[in-house]
């Protein structure tokens, strides 16, 4: 990372962004004016014609132009290498900022130094409540979600212990895990703990990092005296089948990433669960009726 010199980066990652960017780079700007701040946007190869609307329209920000798509994790280093401020805003491109957020977020964060991420209350673009705030995924939270536990009882406290459906996500609370949409980090959290693990490039980075986090002693903290508007799933939604594919591994990969040798029978049978699951999906998308 660069020498400091300003109070916050904001690093936004931007693919094909050109329906989302508008907005959340017109809505960001507003809401950081009142802070000493820098603006980065890593672009991740699109083609869709945002790479030359943020040189026209906001000439100002630093740009980089990744030639491809490198992946989420990767940009995000790129960008936390490039950054400048005391405090790092990672942010995705589907994002709108009402006035105050950034500013609320930080005191909050700076009013105790044991938090090491913060995230705000989440709505989406039609303004209902997106739940956000997770528990680190285990072994068993994948038996619960094969045999439809978590859906059948969304609001137990053990079924539902992954997506945390019991939790009104009203209240602060210290969390496993804040949704990864926007992530605000003081600079020396990230000297300490380090960069993204780059070997989960689109899925799990985050639940990664907020566990490296959390074993390195700091709080994660999920904080709704800050809304901001998310449109989630985009990408998900425009292919789901590969989305969820690579969701599936990247969870796999986590898993074994933390599991002691003894438990790496429960990593194989978490996967052959994964992939089954997959099985459903795959069917529908295979004999989904192709428009005319």
């Amino acid at each position: 990372m660069k020498e400091t010199v300003v109070e916050i980066s904001a690093i936004v990652i931007a693919y094909h962004g050109m329906k989302f960017l508008p907005d959340c780079l017109r809505t960001l700007s507003d809401d950081l004016s009142s802070l000493s701040h820098e603006i980065i946007v890593v672009d991740n190869g699109s083609n869709d014609g945002s790479v030359a609307y943020v040189k026209e329209h906001y000439p100002d920000i630093s740009l980089v132009e990744n030639k491809t798509n490198l992946g989420f994790a990767r940009a995000v280093n790129i960008g936390l290498e490039k950054a400048r401020g005391r405090y790092l805003y990672i942010l995705n491109q589907d994002l709108r900022f009402p006035p105050g957020t950034a500013v609320s977020l930080l005191e909050r964060l700076k009013a105790d130094e044991t938090i090491g991420l913060i995230g705000p209350r989440y709505i989406g673009f039609d303004g209902k409540l997106q739940k956000s705030a997770r528990s680190f995924p285990s072994y068993r939270h994948i038996f619960y979600r094969a045999l439809f536990l978590d859906r059948l009882f969304p609001r137990h406290r053990r079924f539902a212990d992954w997506r945390m459906g019991w939790f009104d996500h009203e209240t602060e609370k210290f969390v496993d895990q804040p949704m990864g949409a926007v992530m605000l980090i003081p600079r020396k959290v990230v000297e300490e703990v380090g960069l993204l693990d780059e070997k989960f490039p689109i899925f799990f980075n985050d639940v990664d990092y907020c566990r490296r986090l959390k074993a390195a002693g700091y709080r994660l903290l999920y904080y709704p005296g800050a809304t901001v508007e998310h449109y989630a799933g985009a990408s998900v939604r425009q292919k789901p089948l590969k989305m969820r594919i690579i969701s599936s591994l990247a969870l796999i990969r986590y898993l074994k990433k933390y599991a002691r040798p003894r438990e790496y029978p429960l990593v194989v049978l978490c996967a052959v669960i994964l992939l089954i699951g997959l099985i459903p999906l795959s069917i529908a998308v295979l004999f989904k009726k192709k428009p005319t």
